[in-house]
């Protein structure tokens, strides 16, 4: 089965630490985890957030080939 996730990728700060979320990234990451094939289309920033957010993608296993880098908006961030 393949599945196609796309939508909004952010950092979430809480008051212990900052998290990597996201509705769809978190459903990717799910389905991912349960053996499906799953890609993920979204954008980030060209900055240290956005390289971190395709960092973790990929050390969990998911296809960031759809992941865009915007040149002019920052990563999603939400306080």
């Amino acid at each position: 089965c393949s599945v196609l996730c796309i939508g909004e990728v952010l950092f979430d700060a809480l008051p212990d630490a900052i998290f990597l979320g996201g509705a769809p990234l978190n459903g990717a990451l799910h389905m991912h985890q349960l053996g499906l094939n799953v890609a993920m289309v979204s954008r980030v920033g060209d900055d240290e957030l956005g390289r971190e957010v395709i960092k973790r993608m990929k050390a969990r296993g998911l296809n960031t080939d759809l992941v865009q880098v915007d040149k002019t908006n920052p990563t999603g961030f939400v306080r």
